[in-house]
């Protein structure tokens, strides 16, 4: 049972059941934080945690610099994807074991020294109760000494306050396992009042003349989080920040920042707040 702001696992996990094999293309066309999660990565040492897997984006590029990737997602429907992608590489010098887990819940009797959740997957916890739920359960994965990284967008003020955006074409790629292409349109709504981003995507289908031969809209729903609020949510879940940056380059993270990372450690268990 969840609180009623929150959702079901089942419902995150449709979010990306629905467009598993258009993800690649958008919104999983993000490259930014790969050189900065592999540098972490092997700073760190295997295995690494990684949560919302999805479709290997970022854990095959682990697995590529000889990193032990255990990588966890609610959607069946993006490992099997996942899995196609791997079978399809050469052998890989680290290992990648992915499977289907809810991020708040789950128990896999491994610690790690690092864990990451990249590219907004903490947004899609919708409330407070399921944000401190999976941190907890990361917090039990960590060893002695490991650390947990998250990044995910700066709320923009100026965006939030006009509350919708006009459709905008973000992506085009190649239709998969037919002719043609896809065409990836993206209307943001901002919902203050629940602290709420939805992505209202348009997938359409075209043939080599433009033409339009299928559509497919689709909502992605998530939970923005102002970068005032990350330290003390972190504290509450029994850890402690040990950086931010605002960008991959390891700039400061101010009022110009668009992008916020966080690193945290646990606590010692003393110092956990109540």
């Amino acid at each position: 049972m969840t609180c009623a702001s929150c959702g079901s696992s089942s419902r995150r996990a449709a979010q990306y059941d629905a467009i598993a094999e258009l993800y690649d293309g958008y919104p999983g066309n993000y490259l930014d934080d790969l050189a900065f999660f592999v540098e972490e990565a092997q700073r760190a040492g295997s295995p690494v945690l990684e949560l919302g897997v999805g479709t290997g984006r970022l854990a095959l590029c682990l697995a590529a610099a000889g990193l032990d990737v255990v990588g966890l997602d609610s959607s069946p429907a993006m490992l099997r994807v996942l899995a196609a992608k791997r079978a399809g590489l050469p052998p890989l010098p680290g290992r990648l074991h992915a499977l289907a887990a809810d991020m708040r819940e789950f128990s896999l009797g491994l610690r790690f020294r690092l864990a990451i959740v990249p590219f907004r997957t903490f947004l899609y916890l919708l409330c407070r109760r399921d944000q401190l739920r999976a941190l907890g359960a990361i917090r039990d994965h960590l060893a002695p000494g490991g650390r947990l990284i998250m990044s995910f967008f700066v709320p923009p003020p100026e965006l939030i306050a006009r509350r919708q955006l006009g459709r905008v074409e973000m992506a085009r790629f190649p239709a998969p396992g037919g002719d043609g292409e896809v065409v990836a349109f993206d209307a943001t709504e901002f919902v203050p009042a629940h602290k709420r981003v939805i992505s209202h995507i348009t997938y359409e289908w075209q043939d080599g003349a433009g033409r339009t031969t299928r559509r497919l809209d689709h909502d992605l729903v998530a939970r923005y989080v102002f970068p005032h609020e990350v330290p003390p949510l972190l504290a509450r879940a029994g850890y402690r920040v040990v950086a931010s940056y605002g960008g991959f380059g390891r700039r400061p993270l101010d009022d110009e920042s668009r992008e916020q990372i966080w690193v945290a450690e646990p606590h010692p268990p003393s110092e956990i707040a109540p």
